[in-house]
């Protein structure tokens, strides 16, 4: 049935504006961008312009990004592709925004079909629209030198089951997040942290001990119910991409947060979510024991939490049931080439350079703390060990550990389909009714109130 898929798309675009990270909501970068040889101020007011080192009778190349900390990495990678292939040098100009409007400007761009950029990145929570109305070139021809080298899940993620259409920044494993201070102080040994189960009961010691909560929960994103039901092996769209919260397995989570809830042992997020001043503000002062994040989010403690330096720990997430795997991936970015290009084979050879390289993944590794989904680098000593490394210095324990024991065969959130109306449904209502509202109305009745409202066109 026909329905305003516009308006929808718009909804998810207005509620991830009142988002910080993924650049937007959700990737996340941390450590400062690599200075442009040149910047600009762009044409439009919030607009920015970083560009690499042009070089005579280079091809121009324009990308959008809607993350300050990426226009470093892609200029960096410009310079480096025009010494590598300098019979066929580009000069490249990206462009960077405010995610909100940088987004939205895109995607109208698209359906005129004309002011677009030649190559994009796009967000995790807006690509399933993107993907949909057939904006954006495969990228097969040039993901398949890489595929025996990558993590193919985050290839995989942003495309359908004949095509790859976009390539990510980093592996984005989630993870848990240990204050040792606290942990110390409640008795609480986070290795013996292996289920849910085990995860509340350590919560509850931490409380009694500490005072404090084990945990936290976002009502304006996504994270810790996604990562739940990532586990249980379910996703918010349906195997066609239609929304499908309300299901049982959704209702088993809520209902497991809530009564960590009700125990004490979780917290909403002062500022309602994982990336404001006011979370920030309380995780660096020790107001919570732990953190289930992707480990993109170190960025966030290194930038944010100076006074955490060392006393942060590393540790698989929970599971479930013992003995199941401990593997999910979450949040991202699809970096893609549009369709309206003129200049696509060197738009798609460029991107795969860059996104899927050595130079490329060792740069947004040790510039940007984002875990490299070229599994060589797992077991290179110069990245493991690396003493100067900013991220290995902050934590206690090697991310790199939980790696490579979970290996890649990864699950990775569904964004087809309804993905986006999804989301903006669940971060703007879902979720701040689930933890803020009526914590005893049953989940599943208030899951069949919020399916109900999500627009999306079949």
């Amino acid at each position: 049935m026909k329905k305003r898929i516009l308006s929808g798309i718009l909804c998810a675009m207005m509620a991830a504006s009142l988002l910080v990270g993924c650049g937007g909501s959700s990737d996340g970068g941390s450590g400062d961008a690599a200075k442009t040889e040149e910047s600009s101020g762009g044409g439009e007011e919030g607009m920015t312009e970083g560009k690499n080192t042009f070089v005579d009778g280079g091809t121009d190349l324009s990308l959008w990004t809607f993350q300050e900390l990426h226009v470093g990495f892609y200029t960096t990678m410009a310079d480096l592709w025009n010494e590598e292939h300098p019979d066929n040098p580009i000069n490249l100009t990206v462009t960077t925004g405010e995610s909100h409007s940088l987004q939205s400007k895109l995607l109208v761009a698209c359906q005129a079909g004309e002011g677009t950029p030649d190559i994009a990145d796009i967000e995790v929570g807006y690509y399933g629209s993107f993907l949909k109305d057939g904006y954006l070139l495969p990228l097969n021809d040039v993901v398949e030198p890489y595929q025996d080298e990558i993590v193919m899940s985050r290839v995989k993620m942003y495309g359908d089951e004949k095509n790859w259409y976009g390539v990510d920044f980093h592996l984005g494993a989630s993870v848990c997040y240990y204050n040792m201070d606290i942990m110390n102080e409640a008795g609480v040994d986070p290795a013996t942290i292996v289920t849910w189960d085990d995860y509340m009961e350590a919560g509850k010691t931490v409380l009694e001990k500490t005072g404090k909560p084990m945990c936290a929960v976002e009502t304006s994103d996504l994270f810790l119910p996604q990562l739940m039901m990532l586990e249980k092996g379910k996703q918010y769209v349906d195997d066609s991409g239609k929304p499908d919260i309300n299901t049982k397995e959704h209702a088993e989570t809520i209902e497991f947060i809530r009564e960590m809830i009700k125990e004490g042992v979780c917290e909403v997020a002062p500022g309602g979510g994982f990336h404001t001043e006011e979370w920030y503000g309380h995780l660096n002062s020790g107001g919570v024991a732990s953190l289930a994040m992707p480990l993109w989010y170190m960025g966030r403690f290194t930038d944010y939490c100076p006074d955490l330096n060392g006393k942060m720990a590393i540790y698989e997430i929970p599971v479930w049931k013992e003995g199941d795997t401990r593997e999910v991936l979450q949040g991202g970015t699809g970096t893609s080439v549009l369709k309206f290009t003129e200049k696509e084979q060197l738009a798609k050879d460029f991107l795969a350079f860059a996104k899927l390289s050595e130079e490329g993944n060792k740069y947004e590794w040790n510039e940007l703390g984002f875990d490299p989904i070229r599994t060589s680098l797992w077991d290179d000593p110069e990245i493991t060990e690396n003493k100067d490394n900013k991220f290995l210095q902050y934590f206690a324990t090697n991310p790199f550990d939980i790696i490579k024991k979970n290996g890649t065969d990864l699950t990775a959130p569904n964004i087809a389909g309804g993905y986006s109306a999804t989301y903006s449904v669940l971060v703007s209502t879902t979720y701040a009714n689930a933890f803020e509202g009526d914590l005893e109305t049953p989940a599943a009745d208030m899951l069949e109130t919020e399916q109900a409202t999500i627009i999306y066109d079949e």
